[in-house]
C-alpha cells in the first residue's frame, strides 16, 4: 500500500511540473506576443513623431491675430507622393497626415514611407476625391487596441462629454484650410453599407444624413444641410464583431484673411 502511494506520490509531481512548465511556456508565448505588438506600436508612433518634427513649423501669425500651423508639404511629398492632408484635434491624440491612394487595401498596413506596421496610415476612401470636393469625404484609419494611436479616440464621441469637450476637428491640405464639426455617430458592421460617396438627389442626401442622427451616441449642436459638404471618420469598434465605430461631420472651408 505505502509503495502505492509513493508512486501515485510521484506521478502527482510529475504533473504538476507538466502544468508549471506549460503555464510558463505561455506565459512566455504571451509575453512575445504582448512585446511584438506593442514593438509595432511603438515603431508607428516614432515614425509619426518623426515625421511631425519634419514638417511642422511655427505656426504663422495671420492679419486677424490667429494662428495658422504651417507644413511643409514638399517634405510630405518626398515620403509619400500620396499626400493629401493633415488632419488634428486640439485635446486628442489625433494628429497624422493623411494619403489618398490607389486601393483602400495598401495603407491599412503600411506606413507613409512603405514600412509594413499594424498602425497604417490615415486615408481618404480611393473612390472619393483628394481635395475635399465631394459632398462625403471619407477617411479611414486603425483603432489599435489598448493603445490611443491613429483613430483610437474617435470611438469616444460614444460619450456625450467627450463630444462637448471635443467640438471641432481640423483638415489642413497644400491650398486650403477645412474645420470638421461632428454631427453624428454610432457603432456598425463592416459589411453594413454605410458607406455613399453619391446621392441622387438632395433628399437622398439629407435622408442618409439622419440615418445617422437618428442612431447616434451624442447629440451634437450641429447641422448638416444640402447645401453643406461633410466628412466621415471611419474606425474599428470592439463592440461588436467586425464593428466600426462611424462619425459624420459637417465639412466647412476656412478662409483666412
Amino acid at each position: 500500500m505505502a509503495k502505492r502511494k509513493k508512486k501515485a506520490s510521484k506521478a502527482y509531481k510529475i504533473f504538476l511540473d507538466l502544468v508549471m512548465v506549460t503555464a510558463l511556456g505561455v506565459a512566455a508565448y504571451s509575453g512575445y506576443r504582448l512585446y511584438k505588438e506593442t514593438g509595432k506600436y511603438r515603431e508607428a508612433r516614432k515614425a509619426y513623431d518623426d515625421i511631425r518634427d519634419m514638417v511642422i513649423v511655427e505656426p504663422a501669425e495671420i492679419d486677424s491675430g490667429e494662428t495658422v500651423r504651417q507644413i511643409d508639404w514638399d517634405a510630405l511629398r518626398a515620403v509619400d507622393e500620396n499626400i493629401a492632408a493633415w488632419i488634428e484635434q486640439e485635446g486628442s491624440t489625433i494628429d497624422y497626415p493623411v494619403v489618398h491612394g490607389f486601393d483602400n487595401s495598401w495603407y491599412l498596413k503600411h506606413l507613409m514611407d512603405g514600412t509594413y506596421n499594424d498602425a497604417g496610415t490615415v486615408f481618404i476612401d480611393a473612390d472619393n476625391k483628394a481635395d475635399f470636393s465631394d459632398r462625403n469625404t471619407v477617411l479611414y484609419a486603425h483603432h489599435m487596441l489598448d493603445d490611443p494611436l491613429m483613430f483610437a479616440e474617435v470611438e469616444n464621441y460614444k460619450s456625450q462629454s467627450w463630444y462637448d469637450s471635443h467640438k471641432k476637428f481640423l483638415i489642413h491640405t497644400p491650398d486650403s484650410e477645412y474645420e470638421m464639426y461632428p454631427v453624428a455617430g454610432y457603432v456598425t458592421e463592416g459589411t453594413a453599407g454605410y458607406i455613399q460617396l453619391e446621392f441622387a438627389s438632395d433628399e437622398e442626401y439629407l435622408a442618409y444624413i439622419d440615418s445617422f442622427v437618428q442612431r447616434s451616441t451624442f447629440i451634437s449642436e450641429e447641422t448638416i444641410t444640402a447645401d453643406d459638404q461633410m466628412m466621415m471618420l471611419s474606425t474599428c469598434s470592439y463592440d461588436i464583431a467586425d464593428g466600426r465605430y462611424v462619425l459624420i461631420g459637417k465639412l466647412v472651408r476656412i478662409d483666412h484673411e
